[in-house]
């Protein structure tokens, strides 16, 4: 039977996962290496899951982030699934965008407290019921 996945890759627990947690029932919560790569691809591949948005908190380790993401856009189920990018800075976000020009780059500018997660999540939702 095939699914749908929400892919959430950070390099340590953060408030964005704990918002994904709270929202969807089903979340697959990793670090984006190589290994991590080799078992999403292998899921999409397989059509274990058919359906995927993967969201990719890239605070830390940009290097390998990036690298994580050429992995990704050279794939060729996983560079047409939708893609979140969130954990910027405001002055990241140009950079970001530029550089991968499909993903949803998501800045929270102000405090956190404020920002309107369930917006965010909503389109995420959206992304994963298939309407993209």
């Amino acid at each position: 039977m095939s699914t749908a996945m929400l892919y959430y890759l950070a390099w340590h627990e953060d408030d964005w996962l704990d918002e994904v947690l709270d929202r969807f029932p089903e979340v697959n919560a990793m670090v984006p290496t190589a290994k991590t790569f080799e078992l999403i691809a292998g899921q999409r591949e397989s059509k274990e899951v058919e359906r995927a948005v993967l969201v990719l908190n890239a605070a830390q380790e940009q290097d390998r982030c990036r690298e994580f993401l050429r992995l990704c856009q050279e794939h060729p189920e996983l560079s047409k699934d939708p893609l979140y990018l969130v954990g910027l800075k405001p002055v990241e976000e140009e950079a970001w965008k530029e550089a991968y020009p499909y993903a949803k780059i998501i800045v929270i500018t102000g405090f956190a407290v404020e920002f309107d997660y369930d917006a965010v999540l909503a389109r995420m939702e959206i992304d994963l019921e298939g309407a993209y």
